[in-house]
């Protein structure tokens, strides 16, 4: 649940906590944790508020050192600092909840808490404000567009529970980043996203397919681990992104193994499109494209050399959505590799992309070289050795 500031969110949980209590499960101490990224942090957020809700009756004993409820009916409710993790291990848990999920150890939920579920089949809530591009986004992403039904996700602004004056008086005094972020529940970056024309909500299309009449393009991006390549076809004018093939600690002779097993078959022909550098080194002894060539690929559009980034990127972005607000890209949510990168790539100052992450940029490079040989930007520079001047 990323949700905007003083919206509710954390009222919501304390809630769901106190009235999980009385509920009776299969054993005798059911066990329930409200958890923030630290001590303090956790204690300041719950701890008095948690007492005040439980009704008096339904409690046992409160152990003010530990922050410990005990009730009448055996289950114990804990609220718990998660600047060490380890703390939520060695007990199973009936559920809790995660708060200011941003701010936590991106590693805290599958190392540490999810096994501790696992005994009793424990729920959890993730909440808080939608800081950064980082592990919150993710898994916000898994619950909104995977199949998984264990997952759950919620959004609300703040303008939906806070009064408007109050709302309009921190957009006077926030900046626009800031304040998308805190109020209005918006995962932003802190230097600036890449793809910044690009929203799920408008690119992404579950009826994207592949379509007769077209020849199918084969974007590459010849990393080792992971390698993704996307498949695309276009009609001169738009680009539909139908598949992309993820795998990894692979090469380029099995990564064509499996685009033939998928599309080696399509009538009107199949096209190789990617990094110029992969006619110069390979990731299997010999060049990426003779690789592919001696594999059926004939048809390989590539330059030279490769167009700057920023070429690349603003090729992309005008598909995305020109100054007339068209888009003319789209793709079907089964290129998740692609919306991640889309979403969540940053600027890394004047180095160019960050790429500190190294599952990120594989799928948009790929992607990138394809758009930008098929719809160049032409931008009309002057000639420095042409007189402009009489």
């Amino acid at each position: 649940m990323p949700a905007g500031r003083r919206s509710g969110k954390t009222e919501i949980a304390k809630r769901r906590l106190v009235m999980s209590l009385p509920i009776k499960r299969n054993w005798s101490d059911p066990r329930y944790f409200a958890a923030a990224p630290t001590r303090d942090q956790a204690k300041r957020i719950f701890w008095r508020d948690l007492k005040a809700l439980s009704p008096p009756g339904w409690i046992r004993k409160v152990y003010e050192t530990d922050l410990c409820l005990v009730t009448v009916f055996g289950s114990e409710l804990w609220v718990v600092g998660l600047d060490k993790p380890q703390r939520i291990e060695g007990t199973p848990w009936d559920g809790g909840v995660l708060d200011e999920y941003a701010n936590m150890r991106p590693e805290a939920w599958a190392e540490n808490i999810r096994p501790a579920l696992s005994d009793r089949g424990g729920w959890c809530w993730f909440i808080g404000v939608p800081e950064g591009l980082g592990h919150y986004k993710e898994l916000y992403d898994y619950a909104r567009f995977s199949a998984d039904e264990d997952w759950g996700a919620y959004t609300w602004r703040s303008s939906e529970i806070l009064p408007p004056e109050e709302v309009e008086a921190a957009r006077r005094v926030l900046d626009p980043r800031t304040f998308r972020q805190e109020y209005e529940a918006s995962f932003e970056g802190a230097t600036g996203r890449v793809y910044y024309a690009y929203s799920a909500e408008v690119h992404e299309d579950a009826s994207v397919a592949i379509r007769p009449g077209a020849p199918v393009s084969i974007c590459c991006d010849f990393n080792v681990d992971p390698c993704v390549w996307e498949i695309a076809q276009t009609d001169g004018k738009r680009v539909w992104v139908a598949d992309e093939i993820v795998l990894r600690d692979t090469n380029t002779a099995e990564m064509g193994r499996e685009a033939l097993k998928r599309y080696g078959r399509h009538k009107e022909g199949v096209v190789i499109y990617g990094d110029a550098a992969g006619s110069a080194r390979s990731t299997a002894g010999k060049s990426d494209y003779a690789i592919l060539f001696e594999m059926g690929f004939k048809e390989q559009r590539l330059k030279r050399s490769n167009p700057a980034v920023r070429d690349r990127v603003n090729a992309v972005n005008a598909l995305l959505g020109s100054a007339g607000g068209e888009a003319r890209l789209s793709h079907h949510p089964r290129c998740a590799a692609l919306r991640k990168d889309l979403e969540t790539i940053e600027w890394a100052g004047s180095n160019g992309m960050d790429k500190a992450k190294k599952e990120l940029t594989h799928a948009s490079d790929a992607l990138g070289y394809f758009v930008e040989y098929e719809f160049p930007l032409r931008i009309l520079r002057r000639d420095p050795a042409t007189r402009f001047y009489k």
